[in-house]
């Protein structure tokens, strides 16, 4: 569940706390797949809303930086984010922030503190920069761009014309001595 409705913590007493687990089967984040998110949410009554202090495992489905197959990467977070209602929920008046408090998370007029944007960031964050398919992943042929994974090839390197002043150079240096 990553859509918990907080009207009852945010009406009980400062200092109060709430756990909820965390079991949500998939969720698509930048266009990569997350599976199995398991975890725990800890909720604390704060003076202004709720302090989330989140910690959760899962796997993210990207494509391989060497060869570009399909890789799966496990994850571990742990985050604490203050949201805050935009309506107060004993008065019903609108709850406002200063310029500066712009980015804080919001919990919604239904009063339903969402935990998908924070989840998103963390886990970008903590992904690996470069996913891999397996360790001994070989890449791409950087001259065909052939899957080296599925064996030696034989593909003539193209030369790149930028080096064959150099490339003669070479040669004459090697004839000369």
């Amino acid at each position: 569940m990553l859509q918990l409705n907080v009207l009852r913590e945010l009406r009980r007493p400062i200092g109060s706390t709430s756990e909820y687990e965390i079991d949500e089967a998939s969720l698509l984040v930048d266009g990569h797949r997350i599976d199995g998110i398991k975890g725990a949410v800890h909720l604390l009554r704060t003076d202004r809303g709720l302090i989330a202090s989140v910690r959760a495992t899962g796997g993210i489905d990207a494509p391989c930086a060497r060869c570009l197959a399909d890789a799966h990467a496990e994850f571990a977070i742990e985050f604490q984010e203050e949201y805050v209602p935009v309506i107060d929920a004993d008065t019903g008046s609108p709850v406002r922030l200063a310029g500066d408090e712009e980015e804080t998370f919001r919990i919604d007029k239904r009063f339903d503190l969402d935990l998908r944007e924070a989840l998103r960031q963390y886990i970008l964050i903590s992904e690996p920069p470069n996913p891999l398919c397996r360790e001994d992943c070989a890449g791409l042929c950087p001259g065909c761009g052939a899957d080296l994974n599925a064996g030696p090839h034989q593909c003539a390197e193209a030369a790149d014309d930028r080096w064959s002043a150099l490339a003669g150079l070479k040669n004459e240096l090697q004839e000369g001595n």
